[in-house]
């Protein structure tokens, strides 16, 4: 069995992961089933983008959502407005991101998970308006928790996650069929329902399949689809638990 690994999300969502895989000199059999399109103009966007001091906060939780976000930003000349607002964001990653297209970023703790960056939010006393730039089908924590405490949040819907073309699919299964991989990672519940359907010949009993948590685990077991292990809910435990059976 080759020592590889079958991975299904999103081209940027795996960057960290996928640079440390090669480190490992680990093959990554990435077959993206998640694809993300920019919304057309909306009225939603644009008052945004027309009322950014209304704003004491604007938070992005991933480097995905900064990333359509400064689109915008820099298509309607706007970066100079956002650079003025305290960016806050939820991991390393997104900061330096962030940085890169000259808009300072707060990233107030490592482990990147937004109970630590509410709160920071709490303690700096930033609890005014936030604006949150994200996508139209993902579940985010920090926008939830924000409401719990009777924060105005402003969840702006910037893009909208779509699956891979017909084409890009086929050669993802040709491929796939070449292939054993050692490791099959489930990110998500959405990537049970996504791979399961792309490879409906595949063989899961072989590999050894990582849960990234309990709730991805619920979903696989109902599928009739063993558990080797369960991670953390995050990138940096999946990777430690692919180093520790190498």
């Amino acid at each position: 069995m080759s020592r590889s690994v079958l991975l299904t999300a999103a081209q940027e969502d795996t960057e960290v992961f996928r640079s440390k895989m090669e480190e490992e000199h680990v093959s990554i059999l990435h077959y993206p089933l998640e694809r993300y399109e920019a919304l057309e103009d909306n009225a939603d966007i644009l008052d945004a983008l027309e009322n950014l001091e209304e704003y004491e906060n604007i938070v992005h939780g991933s480097k995905r959502n900064a990333q359509f976000w400064v689109d915008w930003l820099q298509e309607f000349d706007k970066i100079e407005e956002a650079r003025n607002q305290l960016n806050l964001a939820l991991n390393q990653h997104t900061a330096d991101y962030l940085e890169e297209q000259g808009i300072p970023a707060v990233h107030p703790h490592s482990q990147g998970k937004a109970i630590n960056l509410l709160e920071f939010m709490l303690r700096i006393k930033r609890i005014g308006k936030t604006l949150y730039p994200c996508g139209d089908k993902t579940a985010e924590d920090l926008p939830a928790l924000l409401r719990e405490l009777d924060m105005e949040v402003n969840e702006l819907v910037l893009f909208t996650l779509e699956g891979p073309e017909e084409n890009k699919l086929e050669e993802y299964r040709k491929d796939f069929a070449a292939h054993q991989p050692e490791f099959v990672i489930f990110h998500s519940r959405r990537s049970v329902t996504r791979t399961l359907a792309a490879f409906p010949n595949a063989n899961f009993s072989d590999p050894y399949i990582i849960s990234a948590d309990q709730a991805v685990t619920d979903k696989l077991e109902k599928e009739d689809i063993a558990v080797d292990e369960q991670a953390e809910g995050n990138w940096s435990s999946i990777f430690g638990i692919i180093r520790e059976e190498l």
